[in-house]
Formats: C-alpha cells, sequence, structure tokens
C-alpha cells in the first residue's frame, strides 16, 4: 500500500504549471495633493497620533503593492484584516464579485503567500468571508499559514431575517453569519472581550444602605417591589433574576446602585484572625457592617451569628461592552466567545457611517474596533490589503494605531480618502468616534502603484517593541 506524504493541498486549474517570473517591483509615488496631515489636538494625550506620514492609503493591485512594500513591512505586521471578495456571483457598482472558483483560489493563495512574511512574530491575520467561500478559504489559510497557526472562527451575526430574505424561505435557508477566520503564531489577547448578558445571579440579595453601614434584602425596597406587583412576580429572591431579564426599569436601578448591591461571602482568613483577636467588630450588634484593609484588599465585613463574613459588590461584574452607535457601557456581562451577536443592527445604519455609501461591501466600524481592541494595542501596524472605503482605516486611526490599506478601485481616491480625511480633521462623528473619544488627528500619505524608476515611499517607521 502507498502512504502519500506531504501537506494537503488545494488543487486548481493551471496550480501545477510553473510559476511566472516575477515583475519587476512597482514603486509607490506619492499624490501630495490626495495626502492629509493635521496638527495636533489642543487636548492630545498620551498614544494619540503625531502629525505623521505613517500611515499609507494605497491605490493600486494588492499583490504588486504588497511586493513594493514587503522590505519595510517585513515582521512589523500586528494585524491583517481581510475582506475579500466574497465570490457570491454579484456585480456590484464598485466591484465585480462573480470570479471564476480556480481563479478566485488562486488569487488568494497568492496573497496570502505574500503576505506571510509581513507578519510580527505575535501577527494576526484575520479573515473574514461567508459561506460562499469560508472553507476553500480556511483551507488555503492552513496551507500557507499552518494548521497549528489556526486559532478559531468567529461566527458573526451581519443580518436577520426579515424583509426581502423572508420572500426565499422556501428556497433556501436564510444567511445571517458571516465567518472570520483567525490565524496567529503565537496568539496575544490584548484585552478580554465581553457581551451584555440578562441573567442575573439572585444571590446579590441584599442591598447596603446609602452609609454602607447596614443592609437589608434588595427584593424589600420600594421601587423593587413595585416592579415585582406590576409583572405578577412573587415577592421572593428568586424572583430579581427574572424581573431583571423582564423589566429594562429593573436593570437601570441595577446599573445605578451596583455599587451597593451584593451577596455574602465567606470572609478571608484575616478577617477571621481579627475577629478572634478582638481587633474587628468588637462589641458589634449581629449585622453589623465594617471596612477593613487588609494586604492592600478592602473587604466589606459582616458580623454573624456565629462568626464574619463579607460582602460582595455587584460592581465587580460589571463590565464596558460596546453598543451600536453610541459610547461604550457598564452592564452585567458575560466573557465573549466565538459566537458574536448583534452585528445585524449595525448593518441598519452602516451607509452612515463614514459619510460613504458602499453597498453590500462595508463593514460596521464597531466590528472591526472589536477585533483590534482583542489583537492589536495603541502604535501597532494595520495592514488591509482590501480597503474597500476605508472602515479598518477610519478604526484603526481613531483607535491610535498605524495603518497600511490598498485599495485598487477607483474608490479608493472619491470614497476611502475623503472619509480619511474627515478623520484626520476630527469631522467625522460615526462610527466608534465617540467610543473612542476622537476629535481628530494625525495624518496620512496617498500613493499609488507607478514604474520602477518612479521615487519609492517608504511604509510607517519602526513601531514600539513588541
Amino acid at each position: 500500500m502507498t502512504t502519500a506524504r506531504g501537506p494537503i493541498t488545494l488543487l486548481w486549474p493551471g496550480r501545477d504549471q510553473p510559476p511566472a517570473p516575477p515583475a519587476p517591483p512597482c514603486a509607490l509615488r506619492e499624490d501630495e495633493a490626495l495626502s492629509v496631515l493635521a496638527p495636533p489636538a489642543p487636548d492630545a494625550r498620551a498614544g494619540d497620533p503625531a502629525p505623521t506620514t505613517d500611515n499609507l492609503l494605497v491605490h493600486g493591485d494588492n499583490r504588486a503593492a504588497l511586493a513594493a512594500l514587503a522590505p519595510s513591512l517585513q515582521g512589523r505586521v500586528a494585524c491583517v484584516y481581510l475582506d475579500p471578495p466574497y465570490n457570491t456571483g454579484q456585480r456590484f457598482a464598485h466591484y465585480d464579485d462573480d470570479h471564476e472558483h480556480g481563479a478566485w483560489l488562486a488569487r488568494m493563495h497568492d496573497l496570502l503567500v505574500a503576505l506571510r512574511p509581513l507578519l510580527a512574530e505575535d501577527g494576526v491575520v484575520v479573515a473574514q468571508t461567508d459561506r460562499t467561500e469560508a472553507a476553500y478559504l480556511k483551507v488555503l489559510l492552513d496551507e500557507v499559514f499552518g494548521r497549528k497557526a489556526y486559532v478559531t472562527t468567529l461566527a458573526v451575526r451581519m443580518s436577520a431575517t426579515s424583509g426581502f430574505k423572508i420572500e426565499h424561505t422556501d428556497r433556501t435557508l436564510v444567511k445571517n453569519v458571516e465567518h472570520v477566520h483567525v490565524y496567529a503564531r503565537r496568539l496575544t489577547l490584548h484585552e478580554k472581550a465581553y457581551e451584555e448578558t440578562l441573567a442575573y445571579d439572585d444571590h446579590y440579595s441584599l442591598l447596603l444602605s446609602p452609609d454602607l453601614a447596614t443592609f437589608s434584602p434588595l427584593i424589600d425596597k420600594d421601587e423593587v417591589a413595585t416592579l415585582l406587583r406590576r409583572l405578577g412576580l412573587p415577592h421572593a429572591g428568586r424572583s430579581l433574576a427574572s424581573l431583571y431579564e423582564r423589566s429594562a426599569d429593573f436593570r437601570a436601578f441595577v446599573l445605578t446602585h451596583a455599587e451597593r448591591i451584593c451577596r455574602t461571602h465567606t470572609a478571608p482568613a484575616p478577617a477571621v484572625r481579627a475577629l478572634a483577636a478582638g481587633t474587628l467588630l468588637a462589641g458589634a450588634a449581629e449585622d453589623a457592617v465594617q471596612a477593613r484593609t487588609f494586604a492592600g484588599t478592602t473587604y466589606r465585613l459582616r458580623r454573624t451569628r456565629s462568626g464574619v463574613d463579607q460582602l460582595i459588590s455587584l460592581s465587580l461584574k460589571l463590565r464596558h461592552v460596546d453598543q451600536t452607535g453610541g459610547p461604550d457601557r457598564r452592564a452585567l456581562t458575560n466573557i465573549l466567545g466565538d459566537w458574536w451577536d448583534g452585528f445585524h443592527l449595525d448593518m441598519g445604519n452602516v451607509d452612515l457611517e463614514g459619510g460613504v455609501a458602499f453597498k453590500s461591501s462595508k463593514k460596521p466600524e464597531r466590528l472591526l474596533r472589536r477585533l483590534l481592541r482583542l489583537f492589536t494595542r495603541p502604535g501597532d501596524v494595520v495592514l488591509d490589503p482590501f480597503g474597500g472605503a476605508g472602515t479598518t482605516a477610519a478604526v484603526a486611526h481613531k483607535m491610535r494605531r498605524r495603518w497600511v490599506v490598498v485599495e485598487a478601485g477607483a474608490h479608493c481616491a472619491t470614497l476611502a480618502q475623503p472619509r480619511l480625511r474627515r478623520v484626520v480633521l476630527g469631522n467625522d462623528p460615526t462610527g466608534v468616534t465617540a467610543a473612542e473619544g476622537w476629535t481628530g488627528g494625525g495624518g496620512f500619505r496617498f500613493v499609488a502603484l507607478a514604474p520602477p524608476a518612479s521615487t519609492t515611499t517608504a511604509a510607517p517607521s519602526s513601531p514600539p517593541e513588541r
């Protein structure tokens, strides 16, 4: 029996042919009329981009552009975001999404090979697509970056089953989800991601007084009792979870009073020893509350009939989560996994983001922000070889990352450049502007591919030590 050896690869017509000789690398020529610089904002803070030419908006074929940029980008890119044509068989105003399958595979393979040496040691590749080519794209990514580099595939809810989609439910299964493949040789998550939850832990059933010296059952609070009656829920601690899920008023009450809402828990050992030594809650009545600090940590302790326990504040379970169309807000949360819900809500207003319309192609700024928060830090270099209307560049700029974005279409100058100009000048109130506190600053150079004899434009200068 013969055993096949070697890597598992996809085959397409022409793959087994010798590669064509490489063309002489193009140069990048700046169009100063389309480059934009802004002076530092008066209220600039640490990490804000200075007036810089580090960021590049490149007009031209992405493979040729990457070849020109390779000497200065090699080993320096923290995150590559790929939003290639989905190959759905449609033709849009700004690009063709109807490619022969083998040609699509060949082009994507060559692009991935060109991207590989540009990644930093802890660089991440994030590739978004839909069900049309998702499986094939993953096999290509496995081949180029290695199966061991595969991290996960995020399922992102990008549309709802409503409107015209309902008309086709008798012929097909509605597409609600897009797929985001994540690859990294050495993954570092720079932030944990959280999502809001409506699951309330009804152990948090006590409410401290405003002076934090006494407490009473949360359910006896007049506002809470009234809401229970309104919803027909029994006056019992187990009803708090149902009330939180069903009542926006109760959720608002909980967030307002989260510092004082608490549960009981075993007291730390130093508190037990202090009680035994008579230096804690000496002479205090049962249920008396006292704050004490042990080894730099402050505990709120309660005298019990048998000793002492501690009160843990619900505020420790609150974290900031992103939301559609506004700044982050505090909420009860769960750690976010690989199911990302809610972006279908962003898609309703995505044409307004950045002041540019790019039908059936734009991604919400909030999605890019979440990805960049996970995989990058301020000052890191972000690369997008399918720049489209400039969403990746806009979000990276507002988040104080450096960026290189490549787009072959004429809309590089007519859509992406005006959008990024507004970002630099602080005239874009849309997308993640409020969440990032963005008021303008930084700059970028607009460059185009040119014959090799032209003057070359450098890529972003070396980033801080990663």
